[in-house]
């Protein structure tokens, strides 16, 4: 490369290094045609020499390009470039999250054999059955809701600890699968032109820069910093940030001679050195400039007159090509950078033989180059070799030229491109958006409509609210009925987005044009749909006023209301409107219903029966709503929305869970198979919440607690639902598990996501844990914008605290009316937040107050059936809790069997520690004084004063004669193995490699120190003779001398502090050791930081004894 030899030898060094294990990132920058493919296509050829897997990924700058795009091209190509087992490593290491990257909602034919279909056939399985059992396990979404129609659980924008969580889990999985596929071969990662990135991507970037720079990973990276500068560049600051954790490559203009040598190599003639400073002055240099004014001056033009810039430049050349060869390249602007031939062949309404000619004559002037593919001669591809090319070309065509090529380029992909491409319905509906009037309205809505859904799949809703903006402004006045509907849909994507003034603004006007159109079903539709929605936002009220413009023009003619609707907000009565929200709903929807079932209207039944799912609250609705959640399903089949079809196939499941129906898991398992045959974004994600929530249930916390962290990582790139939905799953899991204390840690999180219920949960944990008595909890009441869909769907839970607040507080009358609101639930289970909190058998509650007023009898018939439902239902925790407080009211109760009250304590102390809820230990204890546990300690044993056992899953610690449990972790098995050989040493790497005696002892030996003393002491030195060059050029006032000295000065210290550890100790090559010694370290410090609020005696013993 001329000019570029300084720069040659630092990419070398770096490429070096990284083979080392000192990886990091090289960012190379400069103006457009500087040069900087041509550096990053130098390092790629220097990698492979040396034996590096080179991993690619381009930004392109092109709406309705994916997030994470250039990762998800690294991601790819890593699968291509290592072997099976090298891949099956850096994956497994990687979990399940790093696939929501490769889950754009289908595959191209050339992506090679994917994990799945390799198991599936290595294991006898078909293809589609691997695929499905892999991607079964990736994704969350909402618990309810089918476009904007239902109350769903959204994730808001906001920027708060959960996002941050769930971005960090998509960023470290990415990272560790490069990392661990970096132990079999080095990698380079090129990511080009990352100024068109999205802003998740430069994230994305930045933390691999950071976690890398350990690993034989070197990641290159092009910008052009100067379009980034702008002030309303939206990676402006992200992008500075970034440079300060790079080695930044700023590429300048070339040289004179530089400038004549490569006029001579591009056009093989000699320029003179007038001209050469000519055009040295006209294009800085820039090599791609100087090469098109070379091919301009060779053809006879004169440089003066046609270069003031690269756009003029670029049209002169442009100007030399055949017409046809023009109007080709014109045409392919227009499809993008890269395109296939046969495409292009059907824009031009030409041959593939015409297309190949006019394309190889582009190519010779190094205007496109091709790519070929395993399809065949018809299906190549072509790239233009420079983005600028295509944007003069396109800039030069006539507007109505531009409309017309658009119109036919829609035709053309939907015959030459694979359905199963996932940039198919983007691409389809950019064209039919910038072919204007040349498409027709109503085929141009339909492809808008259908990239919006495709969008809404990938969880895409910024993207999805695009296309549904562009579809209003397409459809104009025409249609009204359609603009109400496309209304509704555009409003509900802004609430995913968490924007939620701006959807009730599209919302009212819906509404408004609904409203004088006069259309019952209609108008029904519309205040259905608000129903659903998040209040906030709704400053005028106008979810409850549309419940009631529909419930009066479906009663028209007859006195439906006590009073008209007032058209001022100010004037109507808030309290009044709030209360009749649930009943007008129910009258509203059964209108609904009726009419869309005459008429056999599926799509306005469908928003009918969504909203009697809502409406219907309370006890005993749970049958009626399993009723409806079935016709909802049949419904949604014929109207092929699978999307629907998978939602109320869990409320069926939710709902005959609630019912205490043993079913319910057969249920589960349809909606499961259901997600798992579709295959998309959002059945995957809500298939793996639901089960996270059904393992909950049962008592596998394990297994609850990956799929929950995998459900959050998954929806990071796009879903933006009530994040405070996955936190309150998160928190009951701790409540459930005994786990107090993170429990409470959640409680800003949920603040800060404005769970509307806060205060009750606080106070069910504060009241879990014993910290303080039951006390009163006002009932929830009605959210923001009078929304009582979510207050209804609290009920349960609050009704649960408030039987064990007035059972904890001994107060009769609270007993009593607590007490009298749970009895119509009997045989029910207490469900809330649209099945996000599972509260266990409400028979469970009606004995603990019974059991709370002395009723023994009814206490113990509640608790046993309790025992029985819990088990019915395979509820594991739930048995567990009332086996325990079963045997609790028998204790006291006097009248009873002691065996059986023994053996109920010895099975609650069993399951106990098989669950690892070693907070219920201490009551069964405690129960348990004067009754022999059966299986267990009797009466008679004397406890040991001092204990470090393993049981189960939890180790149980006694101090002093007193016992805490605690669950299993690796820090107390490293104390285990301390305290078993007192006195003696025990290597870091042994306690760290346990079980590999090998590994261990590899691991144990020594290593070398990256600097020796000879080597310190020549730096020493060199340091010194920088100070005293600097203070010479300081006096002799040679300020560049001074600040050339002090810049070396300031490198050399900086790679002293590269082979420094902490506190200036020597870091040593390879040391094991020292990290093993600094894993086990922080391993006994957090497990003694968590015994200090368990026991804090045998914490501070311990801290005392090891050393």
């Amino acid at each position: 490369m001329l000019g570029r030899e300084d720069f040659l030898r630092a990419v070398r060094a770096h490429l070096e290094r990284a083979r080392r294990g000192q990886g990091g990132l090289l960012l190379v920058t400069g103006e457009a045609g500087i040069g900087k493919t041509a550096l990053t296509g130098c390092a790629v050829q220097e990698a492979r020499h040396a034996g590096m897997a080179v991993l690619r990924g381009s930004c392109w700058g092109a709406d309705g390009t994916p997030g994470y795009w250039p990762w998800t091209q690294v991601i790819r190509g890593l699968r291509q470039a290592l072997r099976t087992e090298a891949w099956e490593a850096a994956s497994e290491a990687a979990g399940v999250v790093w696939q929501v990257l490769l889950t754009g909602g289908g595959r191209t034919e050339n992506e090679g054999r994917t994990e799945s279909e390799g198991r599936a056939q290595d294991e006898g399985r078909t293809e589609d059955e691997g695929r499905a059992q892999d991607e079964g396990r990736a994704q969350e979404s909402l618990r309810t809701g089918d476009e904007g129609h239902a109350q769903e659980p959204r994730r808001t924008e906001d920027e708060g600890q959960a996002q941050e969580l769930s971005r960090f889990e998509l960023f470290d999985a990415v990272t560790t699968m490069l990392a661990t596929a970096s132990h079999h071969h080095p990698l380079l990662v090129v990511l080009e032109d990352v100024h068109w990135a999205d802003p998740a991507s430069i994230a994305l970037l930045e933390f691999a820069a950071q976690h890398l720079s350990l690993d034989r990973v070197l990641i290159v990276a092009t910008c052009r910093l100067v379009e980034v500068e702008r002030p309303d560049h939206s990676l402006r600051d992200r992008l500075r940030s970034l440079t300060a954790r790079a080695t930044t490559l700023t590429l300048t203009g070339l040289g004179a001679a530089d400038v004549a040598e490569l006029m001579l190599r591009t056009v093989g003639s000699a320029p003179e050195g007038r001209l050469v400073a000519d055009v040295l002055h006209r294009t800085g240099g820039n090599p791609f400039f100087v090469q098109e004014t070379a091919r301009l001056w060779a053809g006879g033009h004169e440089v003066s007159g046609t270069s003031p810039g690269l756009h003029a430049s670029l049209r002169q050349r442009l100007d030399l090509l055949d017409g046809a060869v023009a109007d080709c390249l014109g045409a392919a602007s227009v499809l993008g950078r890269r395109l296939r031939t046969d495409t292009l062949a059907s824009v031009l309404g030409a041959s593939t033989e015409d297309v190949h000619g006019w394309l190889d004559q582009a190519a010779e002037a190094r205007l496109v180059v091709y790519e070929s593919e395993s399809s065949g001669e018809a299906l190549r591809a072509v790239v233009f070799e420079h983005d600028l090319v295509r944007e003069a070309l396109y800039g030069a065509l006539d507007n109505r030229l531009v409309r017309r090529l658009h119109a036919a380029a829609v035709t053309a992909l939907r015959s030459t491109t694979d359905a199963r491409d996932v940039t198919l319905p983007v691409e389809l509906a950019r064209h039919a958006h910038l072919a204007f009037e040349e498409l027709d309205r109503d085929e141009a809505v339909e492809l808008l409509l259908s990239a919006a859904h495709h969008a809404e799949n990938r969880m895409a809703h910024e993207e999805a609210a695009g296309h549904y903006e562009r579809v209003l402004d397409r459809l104009g006045d025409a249609d009204p009925r359609r603009r109400v509907l496309l209304g509704l849909h555009f409003g509900t994507a802004l609430q995913m987005l968490g924007e939620h003034e701006r959807s009730w603004r599209v919302y009212a006007d819906a509404a408004a044009l609904a409203r004088d159109l006069g259309d019952p079903l209609l108008m029904g539709w519309t205040a259905l749909t608000l129903y659903g929605s998040d209040g906030r936002g709704d400053t005028a009220l106008l979810k409850p006023r549309a419940l009631r413009w529909a419930y009066e023009q479906q009663n028209l003619g007859r006195k439906s209301l006590q009073s008209p609707v007032s058209d001022d907000p100010a004037a109507l009565d808030d309290s009044e409107l709030t209360l009749s929200q649930s009943s007008l709903a129910r009258h509203v929807a059964a209108g609904v219903i009726a009419g869309a079932r005459a008429a056999g209207d599926d799509d306005t039944l469908h928003i009918g029966l969504w909203a009697r799912l809502q409406s219907e609250c309370g006890p005993r609705s749970a049958g009626d709503r399993r009723a409806l959640a079935e016709e909802l399903v049949a419904v949604s089949r014929r109207r092929g929305d699978r999307w629907t079809e998978h939602v109320a196939m869990s409320m069926r499941w939710v709902a005959a869970l609630e019912s205490g129906d043993p079913r319910f898991m057969a249920d589960f398992q349809a909606m499961v198979a259901l997600g798992a045959a579709d295959g998309s974004a959002r059945l995957r994600l809500h298939s793996v919440i639901d089960h996270s929530i059904v393992h909950a249930l049962t008592g596998r916390f394990a297994e609850a607690t990956e799929l929950l962290e995998a459900s959050e990582t998954m929806s990071a790139p796009g879903a933006n639902y009530y994040h405070y939905f996955v936190s309150h799953h998160r928190w009951s899991l701790l409540v459930l598990r005994g786990r107090f204390t993170e429990a409470k840690q959640l409680l800003d999180t949920l603040r800060a996501q404005q769970h509307p219920y806060v205060d009750l949960v606080e106070a069910l944990a504060d009241l879990e844990a014993g910290e303080r008595r039951g006390v009163p909890v006002p009932r929830p009441g009605a959210g923001a914008g009078g929304d009582t869909v979510l207050h209804h769907s609290v009920t349960p839970l609050w009704l649960r605290y408030q039987a064990q607040a007035a059972a904890a507080s001994g107060d009769p009358a609270w007993c009593d009316n607590a007490h009298a609101a749970l009895v119509p639930y009997t045989g029910q289970w207490l469900v809330s937040l649209f099945g996000w909190d599972i509260s266990g058998p409400a028979a469970l509650w009606l004995g603990i107050l019974d059991a709370a007023r002395q009723r023994w009898d009814s206490a113990v018939r509640h608790l046993t059936e309790a025992c029985r439902s819990a088990d019915r239902m395979h509820a594991l925790p739930w048995s567990l809790r009332s086996r325990l407080e079963l045997a609790v009211a028998l204790a006291a109760q006097g009248d009873h069997d002691e065996r059986y009250v023994a053996s109920l304590l010895g099975e609650a102390e069993s399951q106990a520690h098989e669950l690892g809820m070693t907070h219920l230990l201490a009551r069964v204890a405690h129960v348990g004084g004067g009754h022999a546990v059966a299986g267990h300690r009797g009466p008679d044993d004397t406890p040991a004063a001092y204990e470090f056992r393993h049981i189960g899953e939890v180790w149980r610690l006694t101090y002093d004669g007193s016992t805490v449990h605690m669950p299993d972790a690796k820090g107390l098995r490293d104390l285990h193995c301390l305290l078993s050989l007192p006195g003696q040493d025990i290597p870091a790497v042994r306690l760290l490699n346990p079980d590999d005696d090998t590994v261990a002892t590899v691991h144990g030996m020594g290593a070398d120190d990256v600097l020796d003393d000879e080597a310190r002491t020549r730096y020493r030195r060199h340091l010194e003779r920088l100070d005293e060059e600097i203070d010479r050029a300081v006096e002799q006032g040679d300020e560049q001398r001074a600040a050339a000295y002090d810049q070396e000065r300031a490198d050399l210290l900086e790679e002293l502090r590269r082979c420094a550890g902490l506190g200036g100790r020597p870091r040593r090559l390879g040391d094991s050791r020292e990290r093993a010694r600094k894993n086990v370290t922080g391993r006994i410090r957090d497990t003694l930081r968590k015994l200090d609020q368990r026991h804090p005696d045998l914490a501070a013993h311990l801290r005392g004894t090891l050393s």
